[in-house]
């Protein structure tokens, strides 16, 4: 019965997102479970998968959406209009849409979407759950060992907040979760046809919490949903709360000639009393095919089609990449990369590459003798491969050591005083002035306060290491990660300096901090895997057995190690010991540029960031890293709304404004078209999750995102709650999408545009079911060309089809 019960479980499960916890946290698709179903299917509706008629309206009359893109987007939704009407046109302009939807928005459309509900056994599971994953030492919950079911049925009679006879109660449930559950199954009725619906049901009721139990069962096996679920239908027993029933059956859509006659009378309200009859009868028509509540998914399409156009119509401005590079920087696909390599670019002799910020190298990576390690790899992916660092200079490494821990032991001291439950009150009488005085400079001289930090990890003698690599990978692994990485990265030749620079962020008192870090590294800093990719191409074995395989690295074409930092946009070379004297001159004029190209970024970005200005100085917007009282140390990828797969040359000179993700690739070096499936199976899918969690977290703040930061109390690192109780936040908070009332992101699904052989394109997307998920349900869309010299194509679930652009002069 055990393993029936557990499968009716994970059938109700199976369309949950994990979630993962705040120090590893990437952005998902909340919705990620719902992609095998169209993008605008009732099945797919947790919440409206759109905005307002009446906001699309308003992008339409300040000319954001225009009436080129409107018919554009009827016509890509609802093929069979071709021939019957032309929007936008003098028959049958726009404005009378537009019309038409205003008078739609006042009769109204039956909602897609389910209110949130509220349960009263919410607030006692919210407790329960936050109780038991508490990670306070000194204050753990008792019968933890037992399990979640176990350790809440030995506590829940002295529960106050249960009646007394819910208490007596306690005694006579079944000691195991799964026998309890089905118990209160069978108390309460419950079909065995109907039990995967009832608990899927019930599971929508803590979507926050429900979600992180779900990644915590795979990675601690602590805690599941199942005994989850047997609490929370315990409760239920106890407070004879019975389960709200799923619905039986769906009412049939409504008869054609109803949608006629509805249309038909809708049309000629809006049309007037003395419109002609073939006005009214062609509105009639565009209803009956294309009911009310597709209008806000055509608009939305329309929306996205503006900017689309533009960017398509902006590549025509890029320009060559330089023949002879002198210097080759490797960034991030992440769009924050966008802007620094454009402006790295403006030295002509520096080409900039494109690749997912692990760089094929995914590791469990800890410093020299640390105690605790990170997993810098994509979240999907557990880690077979452990690095640490080996010190070049055996005579420094006791004395570092001893700084290290004792700044570690002091950092540890300090967080367990301030999070533990009675500590704090003894902290504060004893270095409470000292606090206090930090407190001041922190709040009144950030950048005296980043000074000091500074000032106080410098006094830690520097330990030159290397990386461990040929440790932890066999030669034949090295020389098959750097094969890949080349091939997928389109490299054909090698400047005598390459740069791989992966990113980090830095903030005071960000509980989102991960969130800014690099999501190919799992929510970490980029620089470790940057390290152990410069030793793999570096390594002589390694490139001896790429020159038999087709790939010749020159032996003056060294790989240096960087960081770059998104909010200050400074860039660090790593590694410094292990740079060759030949080439300490070239990486000082690789500083030279980068510099001139970080104040640039720098003063670009302040255009956007609230609080600063084109006015602001350097200083001054590099000082928000250390100001713990900043909410926009960055805006991290917000703006995000497309990703090109392609050569530099397809990108290279045209601002694209920090909203692509930029990969590399180059199809006369994938034969076998592993490096593009690779591409789009993989980055693509995570920028696509990237783009869907920006998108709700935008479109439902409170709901699918994480609201404000204002009002948030951390539980441990598994997430936030907003206030004392309540369900964990998922999403992003309002900080990262939007300021005040506005929303600085604008919600758009991801377009990605694809320069490869349409028929490569095709056979991947045909061959993998992630793919014609998101594609021909139109999460996403795929717009590709052959070269450069080719017109372009978008994916349909028939094909593909010639692109064209409606009425493209009329958009801005």
């Amino acid at each position: 019965m055990s393993l029936i019960l557990r499968a009716h479980v994970a059938l109700a499960a199976q369309h949950i997102v994990p979630s993962w916890p705040l120090d590893s946290f990437i952005a998902v698709n909340p919705l990620a479970g719902k992609e095998a179903f169209p993008f605008d299917s009732p099945k797919t509706a947790e919440s409206a998968m759109t905005r307002t008629c009446e906001s699309y309206l308003a992008e339409f009359t300040r000319g954001r959406i225009t009436s080129g893109d409107l018919e554009q987007a009827v016509l890509e939704r609802t093929p069979e209009l071709a021939g019957i009407a032309v929007v936008g046109t003098e028959s049958m302009p726009a404005a009378r849409i537009a019309a038409l939807d205003m008078q739609l928005t006042v009769t109204g459309a039956d909602p897609t979407f389910r209110e949130a509900e509220i349960d009263p056994i919410d607030a006692r599971m919210s407790t329960w759950v936050a109780a038991y994953l508490s990670p306070d030492p000194l204050w753990t919950m008792p019968h933890r060992a037992d399990g979640f079911y176990r350790s809440w049925k030995a506590l829940a009679r002295f529960d106050r907040s249960l009646p007394r006879s819910a208490r007596r109660m306690t005694a006579e449930l079944l000691p195991e979760p799964e026998r309890a559950l089905a118990h209160a199954l069978e108390h309460f009725e419950v079909a065995d046809d109907a039990i995967a619906a009832t608990l899927q049901r019930e599971l929508a009721f803590l979507p926050g919490w429900v979600a992180y139990i779900k990644w915590r069962a795979a990675k601690k096996g602590d805690i599941d949903l199942t005994t989850y679920l047997a609490v929370r239908f315990s409760l239920r027993v106890l407070l004879d709360a019975p389960p709200k029933r799923p619905p039986e059956t769906t009412e049939p859509p409504p008869p054609a000639v109803s949608l006629w006659n509805r249309a038909s009378q809708v049309a000629r309200h809006v049309a007037g009393d003395n419109a002609r009859t073939h006005d009214v009868a062609m509105v009639a028509r565009i209803l009956a095919v294309h009911a009310p509540r597709d209008h806000a998914f055509t608009w939305q399409k329309a929306y996205e089609l503006n900017y689309r156009n533009s960017l398509i119509d902006s590549l025509a401005q890029s320009k060559s990449t330089p023949e002879t590079p002198q210097y080759q920087v490797v960034m991030c696909i992440d769009p924050r990369s966008e802007g620094m390599r454009r402006h790295l670019e403006t030295d002509h002799t520096l080409e900039t590459v494109g690749f997912a910020g692990f760089f094929g190298v995914p590791i469990r990576f800890s410093r020299y003798q640390a105690r605790g390690s990170i997993n810098s790899l994509p979240a999907l992916l557990d880690p077979r491969h452990h690095i640490t660092e080996r010190p070049l200079r055996p005579e420094k490494v006791q004395k570092n050591i001893r700084a290290r821990r004792l700044r570690d032991a002091l950092r540890s001291a300090l967080h367990a005083a301030e999070s533990h439950t009675t500590t704090p009150f003894v902290l504060a009488e004893i270095a409470g002035w000292l606090f206090g005085a930090a407190s001041a400079i922190r709040t009144f001289a950030p950048a005296l306060a980043g000074r000091l930090e500074t000032l106080a990890n410098n006094h830690i003698p520097e330990l030159d290491s290397e990386v461990t690599v040929s440790e932890a990978f066999t030669l034949d692994e090295r020389v098959a990660l750097a094969e890949t990485a080349i091939r997928m990265m389109g490299l054909t030749q090698f400047a005598p300096l390459v740069v791989i620079a992966g990113h980090t962020s830095e903030s005071a008192n960000n509980l989102y901090q991960s969130a800014l870090d690099c999501g190919a590294c799992g929510g970490n800093p980029g620089a470790a895997n940057a390290r152990a990719a410069v030793a793999i191409f570096n390594d002589a074995e390694v490139r001896s057995i790429l020159q038999r395989r087709g790939i010749s690295i020159p032996e003056d074409c060294i790989f240096v190690a960087a960081e770059h930092n998104t909010v200050t946009d400074m860039m660090v070379v790593l590694d410094s010991a292990l740079i060759p004297a030949t080439h300490t001159e070239r990486v000082r004029g690789f500083g030279v540029v980068q510099r001139r190209a970080a104040d640039q970024l720098l003063h670009e970005r302040a255009h956007e960031l609230p609080g600063a200005s084109s006015r602001s100085t350097s200083a001054s917007l590099r000082r928000r890293a250390y100001d713990w009282s900043e909410v926009y140390p960055e805006l991290g990828l917000a703006g995000n709304a497309a990703m090109i797969i392609g050569p530099r040359e397809l990108t290279r000179g045209v601002d694209l404004r920090r909203r692509v993700f930029l990969h590399s690739y180059r199809p006369e070096l994938d034969d076998s078209n592993t490096a593009l499936e690779t591409i789009l199976t993989a980055p693509m899918v995570v920028a696509q999750w990237i783009n869907h969690q920006y998108y709700f977290s935008s479109l439902h703040p409170e709901t699918l995102g994480a609201g404000t930061k204002t009002i948030h109390n951390a539980i441990g690192v598994a997430g936030v709650l907003s206030g004392q109780e309540g369900d964990l936040r998922r999403g992003l908070p309002w900080q990262s999408v939007g300021f005040g009332q506005h929303s600085f992101h604008e919600p758009m699904r991801l377009a990605v545009l694809v320069q490869a052989p349409l028929k490569n394109v095709g056979e991947i997307i045909s061959r993998n079911q992630v793919l014609r998920d998101l594609v021909d349900n139109d999460w996403i869309t795929v717009t590709a060309r052959e070269n450069s010299r080719a017109p372009w194509y978008r994916h349909t679930s028939f094909g593909w089809k010639k692109y064209v652009t409606i009425m493209e002069g009329s958009r801005p």
